[in-house]
């Protein structure tokens, strides 16, 4: 896995890291194909989560001190963590709901095994619908945001979001946008970790590595580079 760290096409804002999130970290991998078989290894590991996530105790992983982190972001911008739970406790509760592990192609299935691995929110974009720089910034506007399966969302100025030339990619670490959303026509990926207080670059880097591992696994074409992303002030 290459490791570079630019400041090129991606913007963090200062607004952002008096939030607490001073880096960003973001994985690019080129020649995905979401209609790839899963080997029975990812397999294996994917109803290992599926189990855990069916039986853990909510409330113990609701304390961890990376779901703490989350919650904290989301209270700070006086946002209800009730109404908008920090993405792994949304997965396990749509797991619970639905009895098991959802199965939407072989791109989103290993990073939603990911983000149950490791508590991370992480955001799966299909890289060739972004136009120009990506920017992470509390909005500073009102605006409004289209998740993936839901209606529009009006956006505060105080909401932490990320976005390009077009509009809003993620809201709130919480929800994925529908126009970035991976496709069956899906070649190249960006993945996009912000994390928290509690998330070092080194968990969020090993986070990007198994999923490159297994992305790798059934896509031999794959080309994956990681990215740290710095704070205005800290370059």
């Amino acid at each position: 896995m290459k490791r570079r760290w630019i400041m090129m096409k991606f913007i963090l804002k200062e607004s952002l890291a008096m939030l607490g999130i001073k880096n960003v970290v973001i994985g690019i991998a080129k020649n995905v194909d979401p209609h790839a078989p899963l080997p029975a290894s990812f397999l294996k590991k994917q109803k290992e989560m599926e189990k855990w996530a069916l039986n853990c105790d909510i409330d113990e992983v609701s304390d961890t001190p990376v779901i703490q982190g989350y919650k904290d972001l989301l209270q700070s911008v006086g946002r209800s963590v009730k109404k908008n739970p920090p993405t792994v406790l949304a997965l396990i509760r749509n797991i619970r709901h639905r009895g098991s592990i959802p199965n939407i192609n072989s791109i989103i299935d290993i990073y939603n095994v990911e983000s149950l691995h490791s508590l991370l929110a992480i955001g799966g974009h299909d890289l060739d619908k972004i136009e120009g720089q990506i920017e992470f910034t509390v909005s500073q506007k009102e605006d409004v945001f289209l998740p993936i399966l839901s209606t529009e969302k009006h956006v505060s100025q105080t909401d932490y979001v990320y976005r390009d030339q077009k509009g809003i990619l993620a809201w709130l670490d919480v929800r994925d946008g529908e126009h970035y959303k991976f496709d069956d026509e899906t070649q190249n990926a960006i993945f996009i970790i912000q994390g928290n207080a509690h998330t070092s670059v080194e968990m969020r880097l090993e986070a990007l590595e198994r999923i490159e591992n297994d992305l790798a696994e059934c896509m031999p074409n794959l080309e994956f580079e990681t990215y740290v992303i710095c704070s205005e002030k800290e370059r």
